[in-house]
């Protein structure tokens, strides 16, 4: 990655981060309720027996298995987690929470290309699914698949509104891609919404720093830099554009306060 991400801010947005876009896409829990009457062989109806509450107590809740997934992966049971996962997902193939997830362990696993798959079956089911939307277009952007990166991000921001971490992934793709002035946009659109978002201030930088707007792209760092005090790569980068300044000394200050970051 040419500008890699300062932080998790400006991958994909999670289900947590995500919350108020997810209630309305993500499928509800709980089983459609199956008919309850068939007809037999003398043409009179029968109500099917009604499972009991022990049976009912046996069937683990989707949400359940999601989260019992999410544990094995958590203590390195990465294979007993896609197991898990690849089970619901053949007694359910519509279950598009399942099949994100799935993408998301295949993509930590390093099996990228199998988890852009999965991840495009469940955009199959769900066109409008804004964390799957920035998860395939983060998982493309580490493949070099700029175009369908861009598609799906301009996509998910125009569902998403004004969603920070939406805006932050479209801007980074931008700086990926050079088109230094259109990141500008989106990546301000980000801070207006969330101006305490560090990540949107320190690619901002990135973006002024390369079209030679010194004085801005020296106030987005610094910003970037009051808000993570203990990350480095901001006051790195002010070294870097005080240099550019002519400014050594200042220069030479905010490359040891970089150093001393880095060696916390």
């Amino acid at each position: 990655m040419t500008i890699e991400p300062m932080s998790a801010a400006s991958q994909p947005p999670t289900q947590e981060s995500n919350r108020s876009m997810q209630h309305s896409d993500t499928p509800r829990s709980g089983d459609s309720p199956a008919s309850i009457t068939a007809a037999n062989a003398g043409a009179q109806d029968h109500e099917r027996p009604v499972p009991s509450s022990d049976e009912r107590a046996d069937r683990p809740d989707r949400s359940d298995v999601l989260q019992h997934a999410r544990q094995l992966a958590h203590v390195g049971e990465m294979t007993a987690a896609l197991t898990t996962l690849r089970a619901l997902i053949s007694r359910e193939p519509k279950h598009v929470r399942a099949r994100q997830l799935l993408a998301e362990l295949l993509a930590h696993k390093g099996d990228v290309e199998n988890a852009i798959l999965e991840v495009s079956r469940a955009l199959e089911l769900a066109p409008d699914d804004v964390p799957n939307l920035c998860l395939r277009a983060a998982l493309c952007t580490s493949r070099a698949k700029y175009d369908q990166a861009e598609t799906d991000l301009k996509r998910a921001a125009k569902l998403a509104g004004f969603n920070p971490d939406v805006q932050v992934q479209l801007g980074v793709l931008f700086c990926k891609r050079a088109r230094w002035r259109e990141a500008i946009e989106p990546l301000r659109a980000a801070i207006a919404s969330d101006p305490k978002h560090a990540a949107a201030h320190y690619h901002l930088g990135d973006a002024y720093n390369s079209v030679d707007d010194l004085p801005a792209a020296l106030s987005a760092y610094e910003t970037a830099a009051q808000l993570e005090p203990r990350n480095e790569r901001p006051l790195m980068r002010i070294g870097v554009v005080l240099d550019r300044l002519g400014r050594p000394a200042e220069a030479a200050a905010a490359y040891r306060r970089a150093r001393a970051a880095q060696g916390r």
